[in-house]
């Protein structure tokens, strides 16, 4: 079965540019608000996936806006000799102040000041319904 031309014509264009920059625009806002528990951390609010990349076709893209706080990190120490270990634990003592799960949970409640009952907290991201 052949695909209409008007099918690739439609699929061959890029999705809404003005709506995902609107859309990004709105979150990266939402999240950069000063009074947010992170907002004296060192973190960046960028687009990922197809808005970024310009990939997006018409009708079948999301907007993929990341938060990233650069100021902790994790790691395991499992492959590390205890000399390693002990070389890495005198060079970065203790664990990190700020945990994933208390920046994940203060990101949650910066979006819900704007997007309150559109909000959808997932294990992996946080999905906002689309609402024009």
């Amino acid at each position: 079965m052949a695909i209409p031309e008007s099918q690739l014509d439609t699929w061959s264009h890029q999705g809404s540019v003005t709506q995902s920059r609107d859309t990004y625009a709105t979150v990266k806002r939402a999240l950069e608000v000063p009074d947010t528990k992170y907002a004296g951390k060192d973190f960046e609010v960028f687009l990922q996936g197809s808005y970024g990349n310009d990939t997006n076709i018409y009708a079948e893209s999301d907007v993929d806006v990341v938060i990233r706080l650069d100021s902790t990190f994790h790691y395991d120490l499992k492959a590390l000799t205890p000399a390693e270990s002990a070389a890495f634990e005198a060079a970065y003592p203790g664990s990190a102040p700020y945990s994933y799960s208390a920046f994940k949970a203060d990101v949650v409640a910066a979006l819900e000041k704007s997007f309150a009952t559109s909000l959808n907290p997932d294990k992996k991201a946080v999905k906002i319904k689309a609402d024009g």
